[in-house]
C-alpha cells in the first residue's frame, strides 16, 4: 500500500453503513448524531493546528511568528482557557442562587465579547477587500467575474485579510471577504453544532447571500466564484439552499463553488432538467441529461483534518439510500495530511506560491497537483467504464468520477472504482476513510481534473 495518496471523489459515494439524519429532520436527532460524530473524531481535534511550520507564504500564514499573528494566537489561547473553564464550571456552580449563577454566565460572556472585539473589529460593512498595490494593477482584468470568500472558525480581521490576500495572489483576482466573526475556538465549535442542527443563519450568512445574489443579477457578470472554508461551508450550504429557491436557473449557472476543509453536513445541487422515464430510451441507452443547477462544485479536504472528517469526508462517505434524501454534491479532493488553516495547511500545500509570493508556481514532483491517475473499474453510477467512451475527456473537464493517489511505482497511481467492492482481480485495499482503491497505470494528474487549478495566475477555464 502506498505511503501517500490523494483522492478525487466525484460526489457522494460509499456504503450504507449508517444513515445520517436528513439536514431538514429533527434538530434533536441531528444534534445527538453530531455529538457522537464529534467524539468519534476528537483525537483529530489537535491536528487542526499542526504542523506548526513551515510557513511558505511568510506573514500570510496563520502561524507565522509575526507580531499580528502572535497577538491573535495569544488572544485565542486566553479564550480557549476561559471558555473551557467556564463550561466545566457550569455543572459545579449550578447550585448557586439563580441571581449569582446568571450573573456569572453574563459576566463571562461579556468578557468573552470584549476579547473577541479585539479580533473582529474594523471590518467594513461591504466586506473586506484584498490588498491592491502596483503588482495587482498589472493583472489581467476579469470584469465579468466576482470572487467572494466566506471564512471559517477562529478568524478575526487579521487572518481574514491574510486569507483574501493569499487567494488574490493565487488567482490574480480581487477577492471580497465576508467576515464570519470568531467567538473563540470552543464557542465557534458549539456554534457549528447549533448551525448544523437548527440551520441557524447568523448575520454573515445573510450578508454573504445578499452579496452572491447581487453578483448573479448584476448585468455583465458571467461568473460568480464563491470560496468557502471550514464553518463557512455550513453557511455556504444554507446560502446555496436559499439561492436554489430564489434565483432563476439561467443565472444560477454562473455560480461556481470551491471549498476547503468544510464542516457542512449537506451540499445540495439538484438536477434542473426533465428526466426521461426509464423506458424512454433511444438505441437501447438512457437519454437522461446530467445538468446540475450549479455547474461546478469542488471540495478540497485534508484527510487528518478534524473539520474535514467531521464534515465533508464523513458525509461523502455515506451514500443516500433514497434519491429524495439529501446528498453531499460536488467533487472531493483529499490530500493526505493534517492541518485546518486555510493559507498554511491548504493553499500552501495545494496551490503553492513561487519565491516572489506573487504567483502560483507550477507543481513539482511530489506536489499534490502533480500526482498521477488512471481510471479503472466502475463509474460513480456503478456502470462499467467501457460504456464511457469520452470518460477521459470528461475527467479533464472536471466531470469525471475518479479518485487518485501516488503508488509504489513511479508509473502507477491509485484509483478508485467508486464502489465499496473492488473489481475482481484488481490489486487494492480499503482506505482509512472507508473507500476501496486499486492500482492502475497513470495517465492523468491531479491538476488535470481540478477546475480551480486552472484559475491560478489569472487563468480562465472554459
Amino acid at each position: 500500500m502506498p505511503a501517500q495518496f490523494a483522492q478525487v471523489i466525484p460526489r457522494q459515494v460509499g456504503e450504507n453503513l449508517e444513515e445520517a439524519p436528513q439536514y431538514t429532520g429533527s434538530p434533536r436527532q441531528l444534534f445527538v448524531y453530531d455529538i457522537k460524530l464529534f467524539f468519534r473524531n476528537i483525537l483529530y481535534l489537535p491536528l487542526m493546528f499542526f504542523p506548526l511550520a513551515p510557513w511558505p507564504s511568510g506573514p500570510l500564514d496563520e502561524q507565522y511568528p509575526s507580531l499580528k499573528n502572535i497577538f491573535d494566537i495569544s488572544l485565542h489561547l486566553i479564550l480557549f482557557v476561559v471558555q473551557l473553564a467556564f463550561l466545566i464550571s457550569l455543572p459545579v456552580l449550578i447550585y448557586l442562587p439563580a441571581s449569582l449563577f446568571v450573573s456569572y454566565i453574563l459576566g463571562v460572556l461579556f468578557l468573552n465579547y470584549l476579547v473577541c472585539q479585539l479580533l473582529n473589529r474594523g471590518i467594513p460593512e461591504d466586506g473586506l477587500k484584498s490588498t491592491e498595490d502596483e503588482y495587482t494593477q498589472e493583472w489581467e482584468r476579469h470584469d465579468d467575474e466576482r470572487w467572494i470568500f466566506l471564512n471559517g472558525i477562529c478568524v478575526g480581521k487579521n487572518w481574514l485579510q491574510n486569507n483574501v490576500d493569499r487567494l488574490s495572489r493565487t488567482f490574480h483576482r480581487p477577492i471580497v471577504g465576508v467576515h464570519n466573526k470568531t467567538s473563540g475556538v470552543v464557542f465557534d465549535i458549539i456554534q457549528c453544532l447549533i448551525q448544523r442542527s437548527l440551520l441557524f443563519a447568523t448575520p454573515d450568512v445573510r450578508e454573504c447571500y445578499i452579496l452572491v445574489k447581487k453578483a448573479l443579477y448584476q448585468p455583465g457578470v458571467k461568473r460568480v466564484i464563491l470560496i468557502l472554508h471550514s464553518q463557512g461551508g455550513i453557511e455556504g450550504g444554507m446560502i446555496v439552499d436559499w439561492l436554489l429557491n430564489e434565483v432563476p436557473q439561467d443565472l444560477l449557472q454562473y455560480l461556481e463553488i470551491y471549498t476547503f476543509g468544510i464542516i457542512a453536513n449537506h451540499f445540495n445541487n439538484p438536477y434542473r432538467d426533465v428526466f426521461h422515464s426509464k423506458g424512454a430510451t433511444q438505441n437501447g441507452e438512457n437519454r437522461r441529461r446530467h445538468n446540475r443547477a450549479i455547474s461546478h462544485i469542488e471540495h478540497y479536504a485534508n484527510s487528518n483534518d478534524f473539520a474535514s472528517r467531521f464534515g465533508v469526508l464523513h458525509f461523502t462517505k455515506l451514500a443516500a439510500i433514497h434519491p429524495l434524501k439529501n446528498r453531499f454534491m460536488g467533487k472531493v479532493f483529499i490530500n493526505p495530511r493534517s492541518g485546518h488553516q486555510l493559507n498554511q495547511h491548504y493553499l500552501d500545500s495545494m496551490f503553492p506560491l513561487d519565491e516572489t509570493k506573487r504567483f502560483a508556481r507550477e507543481p513539482e514532483e511530489g506536489d499534490f497537483m502533480d500526482l498521477k491517475v488512471f481510471i479503472e473499474g466502475q463509474s460513480a453510477q456503478g456502470e462499467p467504464l467501457r460504456h464511457y467512451e469520452n470518460y477521459m475527456v470528461s475527467a479533464r473537464q472536471g466531470k469525471g468520477g475518479l479518485r487518485i493517489s501516488t503508488a509504489e511505482k513511479a508509473d502507477e497511481a491509485e484509483v478508485s472504482n467508486l464502489s465499496p467492492v473492488l473489481p475482481e482481480g484488481s490489486r487494492g485495499w480499503k482506505d482509512d476513510v472507508g473507500f476501496s482503491r486499486a492500482l492502475a497505470p497513470c495517465q492523468l494528474r491531479t491538476r488535470d481534473v481540478s477546475r480551480l487549478w486552472q484559475y491560478r495566475n489569472g487563468g480562465r477555464p472554459m
